[in-house]
């Protein structure tokens, strides 16, 4: 932008238009710290729906008004996480330490993006998961994440809350997505624990309903298992 060129433009509109979160996250996303960025107001929209994703975690679908809900009902519990949960939480704590401490901001808002993405998938509206979400959140976005912190009905300011500790036990993976084949052409994948055994795959295999339509009523003569690797249903 230059003066010069008459190509300014006033962060005070975007900031009456997106919410000053948005502004503020924008401005990080667009590449690294020390180097010089092209400035683009289209690219402000993916930021924006972001943050809009990151309230539906919250609210139901509603009205929104500067990317917050303003007729959508409270949909957190106070249920308890699941390992998945747990783990996409700290993954990101990883992460988002990680780049931050590098100045690496750009990548840092990526990851609250896949985070918040993942988080949507496992249909996680979990307390305990999104406070630690909203303190990570603060120093990019600290005007959403103070709002929604008194929503989960803390009545201090966040900035006084304590930050999320990583813990690499909770990130460890558990299982492992086999490929299945059939006569060498992989058909379908199903999840199985690290330490699952040939005799443990063989009848989940068996009964799946991908793997069944494959055989079409035929008996296999083998199953090969090469542990943490593939399956092939030999017909």
């Amino acid at each position: 932008m230059s003066k010069s060129k008459y190509n300014t433009v006033n962060p005070d509109d975007l900031c009456e238009q997106y919410g000053a979160d948005t502004f503020r996250m924008y401005e990080m996303f667009l590449g690294p710290i020390e180097q010089s960025k092209p400035w683009d107001t289209k690219g402000i929209e993916g930021v924006h729906r972001f943050l809009k994703k990151l309230w539906r975690l919250f609210y139901s679908e509603g009205t929104y008004n500067n990317g917050q809900a303003i007729d959508g009902k409270p949909i957190w519990t106070n249920d308890t996480p699941t390992p998945e949960e747990l783990k996409v939480l700290h993954k990101t704590i990883k992460k988002i330490d990680d780049d931050t401490e590098r100045f690496s901001y750009n990548t840092a808002v990526s990851a609250f993006m896949v985070c918040i993405n993942e988080l949507h998938d496992l249909k996680c509206n979990k307390k305990e998961i999104l406070e630690q979400i909203l303190i990570l959140l603060t120093p990019y976005a600290p005007h959403i994440a103070e709002e929604l912190w008194h929503v989960l009905g803390n009545t201090t300011t966040i900035l006084d809350a304590v930050y999320p500790m990583y813990n690499p036990s909770l990130t460890i993976e558990n299982n492992k997505e086999y490929p299945i084949s059939i006569n060498g052409k992989m058909r379908t994948t199903i999840n199985f624990p690290l330490d699952a055994e040939q005799k443990d795959i063989d009848p989940v295999v068996l009964e799946n309903e991908i793997v069944k339509k494959w055989l079409e009523g035929k008996q296999p003569k083998k199953i090969i298992f090469v542990k943490n690797k593939m399956i092939n249903v030999v017909v």
